[in-house]
């Protein structure tokens, strides 16, 4: 076929059939790896949501930083009526104190020589030797000047506490109600 003869057939071609030629063109298929490697990549991703959370860095009531698989954390458990028991202050802290249990009081949770850590909150009220009492305030916490040297043994109720894990040393954990010096017998 001569140029003339060809430029004139392409030229009656309908501009819809060469529209239609270019948008037209096949898809390409995605490799079957590609739609399985998504999926299996969802799957991880959320398995990274539920089970890396474990694994991580958490603080914990020492005020020390521990991986939670160290270090198992109870059920918090929330009691019908306030329970009491008496410790020995062992540490200090920011938020309250590590204790040891010296007196189960009326508690039926926490054993005999059971470590624990007390922690304050806003509803948490200090009843000072002199009579005085204050409500704690974890936005500017001041256990200084409560003042009470460790070894002092007080009184503490609660109804909001961590399940108690024998071994688990200060890591089992209380929120006081009230804390105030014993009375010496």
């Amino acid at each position: 076929m001569k140029t003339e003869k060809l430029l004139g057939a392409i030229g009656k071609i309908d501009d819809n059939l060469i529209y239609g030629a270019v948008n037209d063109t096949p898809k390409k298929k995605r490799p079957a790896w590609m739609k399985w490697g998504a999926i299996a990549a969802c799957l991880c991703l959320m398995v990274c949501i539920f089970a890396i959370p474990r694994f991580i860095t958490q603080s914990d009531p020492t005020g020390t930083s521990t991986t939670g698989a160290s270090a198992d954390v109870g059920q918090t458990q929330i009691l019908h009526e306030a329970e009491e028991l008496y410790v020995e202050i062992v540490e200090w802290k920011i938020n309250g104190f590590k204790a040891v249990v010296v007196d189960t009081g009326n508690n039926s949770i926490f054993p005999l020589g059971g470590e624990l850590s007390v922690e304050f909150d806003y509803d948490t009220k200090i009843i000072l030797p002199d009579g005085t009492t204050y409500e704690f305030n974890p936005d500017e916490p001041d256990t200084e000047s409560i003042d009470w040297e460790t070894g002092t043994v007080v009184k503490v109720e609660f109804t909001e506490y961590d399940e108690y894990l024998e071994g688990n040393h200060f890591y089992n954990r209380l929120l006081a109600i009230s804390v105030e010096v014993a009375a010496s017998e």
